[in-house]
């Protein structure tokens, strides 16, 4: 295998030529880096670094709470936080699946149907989203004006 492959390394692009295996070195070295590579290693010292890592995405509590509701189509999904792409969706709730928080059934037809649905671990979160939406409902006016007015800051 003969080629160039380019690189953004001290701020510039590089061309580096690639003879079939030295991929593994240029990874070595840090110029690569895979999706699942972390910048910052996992601290889980307590019971809220663990919420944390598990919830920790735009769309996951709220992905929860409609599938908690009987939305558990990817496109009903889709229609319920349409401000999400697609992808992003599908990512998260591969990570909620990762994490044993939902199950994903896949239905042999054509074209291929896919349901979400919690685990009993994902169901045991649904009264504390229900909590928090309570919070936040009782706080709406002063949470409101509070993001509202740090918006106008930026």
């Amino acid at each position: 295998m003969r080629g160039i492959i380019t690189l953004y390394k001290y701020g510039k692009w590089i061309g580096i030529p690639i003879i079939l295996a030295p991929i593994v070195h240029l990874r070595s070295l840090g110029y690569f880096r895979t999706m699942k590579e972390r910048k910052i290693p996992l601290n889980l010292n307590c019971g809220l670094d663990l919420v944390g890592e598990v919830l920790y995405g735009k769309w996951k509590i709220r992905l929860l709470w409609f599938i908690h509701q009987g939305h558990k189509r990817p496109s009903e999904l889709q229609r319920k936080i349409p401000d999400a792409s697609r992808r992003v969706l599908n990512i998260q709730l591969k990570e909620l699946e990762d994490h044993e928080l939902v199950s994903k059934i896949i239905y042999p037809v054509v074209p291929p149907k896919v349901e979400y649905n919690l685990t009993d671990l994902g169901t045991s979160l649904i009264p504390v989203i229900q909590a928090i939406g309570q919070w936040g409902d009782m706080n709406e006016k002063r949470l409101r004006t509070v993001i509202m007015a740090q918006g106008t800051n930026k």
